[in-house]
């Protein structure tokens, strides 16, 4: 047993020597490359000659236009002359359109326009009142030009507002005060026919008379004729005076005064105030 622990012992220190002579091998071999790799020289690489520059040219006057022409700091050394365009002119101011009176459409259709003057007269599509040149209408829209443009407007943005003058009951202007009703000297636009205020409220007149609806729905008059109307007609009308100039749309004594043109020329009467 002695004899065999023996034999390995020197089994294993064998081993452990030829390992140390391995690894002292190896260790040298390392070293020699390492002093190899040290000592080895590098061939240096040609390297090329820069080239010359240029030769320096003697500056011109020439050179120097920009400099001059474009000198930040003086604006009259700029040779170029900046001429602002000339303002646009303002565009006109278009006038009022003319007034609707009315239209018929017996044959070639016509329309009663009154233009600046106050003077009703006939035009068919493509004649010119004033500065407006009709184009077309119909019952409902009219159409002009003007300077190359086209205007559209409703019929009832261009009929002629009626006003009436605000009395007191003894005939003079501004009774009323300026709680109740409109200061002194004011006009106010006529309530339409079958409107509530029309109904419930008496139709002041401009002689300061007043019409009312009675109890069987006839109209009363509280103001006797003074020279504005003329003879009764046939269903309660009263015609028109040669002497009177009142504009269309009046009031007075429970009539109103209505205008319109017919194809026999203007007509004139006194409707009553319903």
């Amino acid at each position: 047993m002695n004899r065999r622990i023996i034999l390995l012992n020197l089994a294993l220190l064998a081993l452990v020597g030829a390992l140390g002579w391995i690894l002292r091998a190896n260790w040298l071999e390392a070293q020699a490359r390492e002093r190899a790799m040290l000592l080895r020289k590098v061939a240096p690489k040609a390297v090329l000659a820069p080239p010359s520059l240029p030769r320096a040219q003697p500056a011109t006057p020439a050179e120097y236009l920009d400099v001059a022409s474009k000198m930040l700091f003086s604006k009259d050394r700029n040779p170029t002359v900046v001429v602002e365009p000339p303002k646009p002119a303002p565009e006109p101011v278009m006038p009022p359109l003319p007034s609707y009176n009315g239209q018929m459409a017996i044959g070639e259709p016509v329309i009663f326009l009154s233009g600046a003057n106050n003077v009703q007269n006939s035009y068919h599509a493509g004649e010119q009142i004033g500065d407006f040149k009709l184009v077309s209408f119909d019952e409902d829209n009219i159409a002009f030009e003007w300077k190359g443009k086209s205007i559209e407007r409703k019929l009832d943005e261009l009929r002629p507002k009626q006003v009436v003058a605000q009395t007191g009951p003894g005939g003079n202007a501004g009774s009323k005060s300026p709680a109740s009703g409109p200061a002194p000297g004011s006009v106010a636009p006529l309530p339409e026919a079958n409107s509530p205020a029309a109904r419930s409220n008496p139709v002041t007149s401009l002689n300061g008379a007043s019409a009312s609806k009675t109890g069987d729905g006839n109209s009363a008059t509280n103001a006797s004729d003074d020279g504005m109307l003329g003879p009764e007609l046939t269903g309660g009308f009263r015609a028109c005076v040669p002497a009177d100039t009142s504009p269309a749309g009046t009031i007075h004594s429970g009539y109103r005064k209505v205008q319109a043109m017919s194809i026999f020329g203007p007509s004139c009467d006194w409707e009553p105030v319903k």
